[in-house]
């Protein structure tokens, strides 16, 4: 679990906006450059037909839509002294970044090899053909579902003070609900994309051309409706998953809020509670209405 001290600068608290130096690290710059680097080795190949280049750019976008989250997520906060608080309403989104990249990154490898295989073996174009069908859908979707796989165990807002939990935020029933759903999605693709990849062996519902389609009178990959169908399907279901768990770490009314907070210094308590009132719209609207 990852836990920091409340950090925030005076000139961030005032709502300033924040610097692209201040946004970007050498981290995110790191993911950046690998995946361009390896995405204009695929472009030099010349594709005729860029559907499948459009997998990565969707996996690494959530990754470095974490990433982005993780190296700033403690602008949010005020300074409060002796305090810990563990802020991790999405679960932790440096584990989301790297698994996503990680998929990402292979789904290249696995572009840049059968962009490659189109020109040097093209003879042995339709045996490939079904296991780049089958690892290639996984691989995406298994970087979706990889990230929701242990969200139970940091998805959580709490607030510590002198070793007591105050706040702890966690619903268990969603959580099972999230987990299910999650590995239903995965299963039921890759189950459908594995029938139809079966099927399409001797029955061609797609035609894709690859770099070296035609040398030396070689086929177009084929490939059946499952890839168009999961492109959409994985990256939704995994948003609405993630916000219903951000959703549910929200829950808390400003009632709760101030029985959890009995007995704290009124100083230390107002600061808690102007935090839980930036990252809490209901919060904030019962506050206004008091």
């Amino acid at each position: 679990m990852r836990s920091f001290n409340i950090k925030m600068s005076e000139n961030n608290s005032e709502g300033q906006f924040l610097k692209l130096r201040e946004i970007f690290n050498e981290t995110i710059l790191r993911d950046v450059i690998i995946f361009v680097a390896l995405y204009l080795f695929i472009l030099s190949q010349s594709w005729k037909n860029i559907f499948l280049l459009l997998f990565p750019i969707v996996s690494f976008g959530f990754s470095f839509f974490f990433r982005i989250i993780n190296t700033n997520k403690f602008r949010l906060f005020l300074r409060i002294e002796g305090a810990q608080i563990t802020y991790n309403p999405l679960g932790l989104e440096k584990k989301h970044a790297n698994r996503l990249n990680f998929s990402s990154i292979f789904q290249l490898i696995l572009l840049f090899w059968i962009g490659a295989e189109s020109f040097y073996h093209p003879q042995l174009l339709d045996a490939y053909g079904i296991f780049f069908n089958l690892a290639f859908i996984f691989f995406f979707t298994f970087g979706f579902y990889w990230v929701l796989t242990d969200i139970w165990k940091y998805a959580k807002i709490t607030i510590e003070l002198e070793d007591e939990n105050l706040i702890s935020l966690l619903s268990l029933r969603k959580f099972k609900l999230v987990a299910i759903i999650n590995l239903i999605n995965f299963c039921f693709i890759n189950l459908l994309n594995l029938t139809f990849t079966i099927f399409i062996k001797n029955n061609t519902i797609l035609s894709f051309n690859l770099p070296g389609t035609g040398i030396e009178s070689s086929l177009p990959l084929r490939l059946s409706i499952v890839p168009f169908i999961t492109i959409l399907v994985s990256p939704t279901i995994t948003i609405v998953l993630l916000f219903i768990i951000y959703k549910g770490l929200h829950s808390i009314s400003l009632a709760d809020l101030n029985n959890s907070l009995t007995g704290i210094p009124s100083e230390q308590r107002n600061l808690i509670i102007h935090n839980f009132e930036k990252i809490n719209k209901k919060l904030f609207r019962d506050l206004n209405n008091e």
